[in-house]
């Protein structure tokens, strides 16, 4: 038997001893459930939730983020119907575009199709009075990208500086409003320029170069002797005509759809 002094010297329980272990004992009897933390059953909720969410991906089908055609359809016949019609009354009126070239790529991820068209204006040479003459040419290029995989209008926005000269300057660019999603003019030195249209998946482009030279028509007679050539209008004086037929070879892609 033990004895009060033993109790007291501090080989038994004390009060505040007691009460911790009759509390522990109470958690593990076997006579009542266990009772779990509350944020145990916070971090259980969440990970079957997340399991719940990757399972849910894994079954969904892959989003469909192709971009929008609008109607946009490519064959080799696209650029062979482009008319150009204000653009040839404001370079040529009398001449006969005549096509430099015309070609169709087709790829899984994108189809393109580029020509060129030539216009060509005899001026007299009034000068010198001899036998040959100045003409003026104009080359407009079309070219048509349709993308089927991928939006292309952050490359579009990315290379609005870009051309095939090098980069142009941030005021050589003008917006074009009204023209489809969206669209700019690139006014270059040299007698050239750009427009270039941004239209749900497909990109469409007019450039236009303009240059003069002297054909002879004696073999004495050259360039140098009759002088500087006729002054070409600046590109700007060709915008609404490169608008407006913009707009129809828009319409005229769509409707070969």
């Amino acid at each position: 038997m033990i004895s009060e002094p033993e109790m007291k010297d501090g080989s038994g329980f004390g009060p505040r001893d007691s009460a911790e272990v009759v509390s522990d004992l109470v958690e593990r009897s076997p006579c009542r459930p266990l009772r779990r933390r509350p944020w145990l059953w916070a971090l259980g909720g969440a990970a079957a939730a997340s399991a719940l969410w990757a399972a849910t991906l894994l079954l969904l089908p892959p989003a469909n983020h192709s971009p929008d055609p609008h109607g946009y359809r490519l064959d080799q016949e696209s650029c062979k119907s482009a008319r150009l019609a204000s653009l040839q009354e404001a370079l040529a009126p009398n001449s006969v575009p005549g096509t430099i070239g015309d070609e169709l790529l087709r790829h899984p991820a994108l189809d393109q199709v580029h020509c060129s068209l030539a216009f060509q204006k005899r001026v007299a040479d009034k000068a010198t009075g001899q036998g040959g003459h100045w003409s003026v040419t104009a080359t407009v290029d079309i070219s048509v990208a349709l993308h089927k995989r991928t939006d292309p209008r952050d490359e579009f926005d990315a290379d609005r500086r870009v051309t095939g000269s090098g980069v142009v300057t941030a005021d050589q660019v003008r917006p074009v409003p009204g023209l489809g999603d969206e669209a700019f003019l690139i006014a270059e030195d040299m007698g050239h320029t750009e427009l270039r249209v941004l239209d749900g998946a497909a990109v469409v482009t007019l450039s236009l170069s303009t240059t003069s030279y002297y054909e002879s028509d004696a073999d004495n007679d050259s360039a140098d002797s009759v002088g500087e050539g006729p002054d070409l209008p600046g590109v700007s004086t060709y915008w609404p005509a490169m608008i407006s037929d913009m707009r129809e070879l828009m319409s005229d892609l769509t409707k070969r759809a």
